[in-house]
């Protein structure tokens, strides 16, 4: 309980931060460039801000072309200028994350506002836990989209955003990040199986999708990791046609194949896309010391299986360990893990389509909802 207190703790004095930062200093600098937002009271531009989509577009536009000058908001903790989108600043949140915190609010106050106004309550301004209240189609449509909700080019998408139903959000997933454009976003909703990016090509090797419930997801009991998951096909299915992209097995395993080689991935943990996704990638240690933890036979069900390419597969497993925790981690991706229970994973992320040419954010946000009722709080260690 006591950690618990302190994460909430951390979180509400980020959030307190947050907030000053951008209704202060980031309002006034962007005051200067839209003459509308200066003449708003200084106490109400930021809310009113968050209930004006195309006033919130203008005012990331802004930001971007004259990021310079908000040189002065945009350090770390020691006063260091942050360049990147992906480093800490002095709140302890990234850019990226403040970003995505400030499109989710947006989001929200405006399917409380078309979708329920009747029961509308005020929200708070960024991430702040809401007050219990009665589950209403704003908030049932929120809680399916909020984890896509990351990316500025999202915020005049809300509105179409609000004509889905929580199924649809729920079904299309990941492929929400791929419709950038109005025209997209309508191909997607009329055609949830269809390819939302020109060059992504059609899926012929997947399977159907069957009506009915989706299989149910791993378990987790007190003795370690058991599944309630149907019989996999994956295990018997044959491998995936040979990609460029997919990871090459003997630059990845030890000689003896019987563990990962953390050193072949280097490079791969640097790439932006790749730290953007993983959990901690900071503690470059600690990232070395789970994937050497890899067992070769989960590797090759997971490589071959998928076609994944080598930083696929790095987000995957790293994403994994954080969801579930180390103990159960080795037990499921370890040297001596049930290649079975890895097969149906593989089993399912054919079903959601992902491959050698997904995002490696459709892979982290696949595994996350794969553990999604455990989370951290099936962390034992």
């Amino acid at each position: 309980m006591g950690a618990s207190a302190n994460a909430m703790t951390d979180t509400a004095t980020a959030v307190f931060r947050i907030n000053s930062t951008l209704q202060g200093p980031v309002v006034d600098i962007l005051g200067q460039f839209l003459p509308e937002l200066n003449a708003l009271p200084r106490g109400q531009a930021y809310d009113r801000t968050l209930d004006d989509l195309n006033l919130l577009t203008r005012c990331f536009q802004i930001f971007r072309q004259e990021r310079p000058r908000f040189r002065t908001v945009l350090v770390d903790e020691r006063r260091r200028p942050v360049a990147e989108d992906n480093v800490p600043l002095s709140c302890g949140r990234t850019l990226a994350e403040i970003v995505a915190m400030v499109v989710r609010t947006a989001a929200k106050r405006y399917f409380r506002r078309t979708l329920a106004p009747a029961k509308a309550e005020p929200v708070a301004r960024v991430e702040t836990p809401p007050a219990a209240a009665t589950r209403n189609p704003a908030d049932e449509l929120y809680d399916a989209i909020k984890a896509y909700l990351l990316h500025e080019w999202q915020v005049p998408l809300v509105p179409a955003y609000a004509e889905m139903e929580p199924a649809l959000v729920r079904r299309v997933g990941a492929k929400l990040l791929d419709a950038r454009e109005p025209e997209a976003l309508a191909r997607l909703i009329a055609d949830p199986d269809a390819p939302t990016r020109p060059d992504m090509p059609v899926r012929t090797d997947a399977p159907k999708r069957v009506d009915g419930p989706l299989r149910p997801e791993l378990t987790i009991s007190t003795n370690g990791l058991t599944s309630s998951l149907a019989p996999s096909s994956a295990a018997q299915a044959p491998c995936r046609p040979v990609n460029p992209r997919t990871a090459a097995l003997d630059d990845i395993l030890t000689p003896d194949r019987l563990r990962l080689r953390a050193e072949a991935f280097t490079q791969t943990l640097l790439d932006p896309e790749v730290r953007a996704a993983l959990p901690n990638p900071e503690q470059t240690l600690r990232i070395g010391d789970v994937l050497r933890g890899v067992g070769g036979q989960p590797t090759v069900t997971l490589v071959e299986g998928l076609g994944l390419r080598k930083d696929q597969l790095a987000v995957m497993l790293m994403v994994a360990q954080d969801s579930i925790g180390s103990t159960v981690f080795g037990r499921l991706f370890g040297p001596r893990a049930d290649p079975e229970l890895v097969a149906r994973i593989v089993d399912r992320a054919r079903i959601r389509g992902l491959g050698p040419e997904s995002d490696v954010l459709d892979c982290a946000i696949f595994i996350r909802g794969v553990f999604a009722r455990f989370g951290h709080r099936s962390r034992r260690d």
